[in-house]
């Protein structure tokens, strides 16, 4: 039996400070470190987690202020075109297809702003950030224009450029392809921590999917409140505020040369 200052632990495996007996609080540290800045991503994985707030936030501000729409989450927008098409009362089709639009233009964009990176992760979220950015940076300014109470045509402008900027981030996610931090396809990520129970609870994949779970349901709580008790302005001024310090995060990314920009 070796010990940790040994080398190898069984079959052959360099042993570790996370393979040692730690306390709980030592390990549970050393795991959180590693599900929000690790070797093989750098910094993308707490980049985006605060991403996954902004999903929340910004599927809230949509549902609660824009008529009953997601801008993130299109599987909902999905599902309820066809409650629409059965008949059923309180959903509308115009909404759900202008967002749906939107996220393909948005989608398409991203790609485009990711691949033109030069393969540098880095930049090819601070580019991102970029378009997202502006989009926010117009709809927010809409809004707040129209003193958070838009008419029919201007929640669909706003519909239309939420939902485009959250399929440029979802073009970017499955550029990055940092595991486990999907910003808003959660099913696969409870899954996972549902499904995957031998790797215990201070490890950092476990800690990660916890922390996106816990980051859309914070979001979408913010926006939700916001939107409840003071305005959809308000709500998606946090998302802007979201966009513009991760933007931040992803311009000073951009500059570094370390392993984790390559994909």
């Amino acid at each position: 039996m070796t010990t940790a200052s040994g080398g190898e632990g069984r079959r052959g495996a360099p042993v570790t400070e996370s393979s040692t007996i730690l306390p709980a609080s030592r390990r549970a540290m050393h795991g959180l470190r590693q599900a929000v800045v690790d070797e093989r991503d750098g910094p993308l994985p707490a980049m985006l987690v605060a991403l996954t707030v902004l999903a929340g936030v910004v599927d809230a501000a949509s549902i609660l202020g824009l008529g009953h729409v997601f801008v993130a989450t299109m599987t909902g927008n999905l599902v309820f075109v066809g409650l629409a098409l059965a008949g059923a009362k309180g959903f509308a089709i115009s909404p759900c297809l202008l967002s749906i639009g939107g996220f393909i233009v948005g989608a398409l964009a991203g790609g485009h702003a990711c691949r033109v990176a030069g393969g540098h992760r880095g930049c090819a979220l601070r580019n991102v950030l970029a378009v997202k950015l502006a989009l926010a940076t117009v709809v927010t300014a809409i809004i707040v224009s129209v003193d958070g109470h838009p008419g029919a045509g201007t929640r669909d402008i706003a519909v239309v450029l939420l939902a485009a900027s959250m399929g440029c981030q979802l073009a970017a996610i499955r550029y990055l392809k940092v595991p486990d931090l999907l910003t808003v396809v959660l099913t696969l990520t409870i899954t996972g921590a549902l499904t995957e129970r031998g790797l215990g609870p201070f490890h950092p994949a476990v800690l990660r999917r916890a922390i996106a779970v816990l980051a859309f349901a914070v979001g979408a709580i913010s926006g939700g409140i916001l939107v409840v008790d003071v305005s959809l302005s308000a709500a998606l001024g946090l998302g802007l505020g979201i966009i513009v310090s991760v933007a931040i995060a992803a311009h000073l990314a951009s500059r570094s040369s370390g392993d984790w920009t390559s994909r």
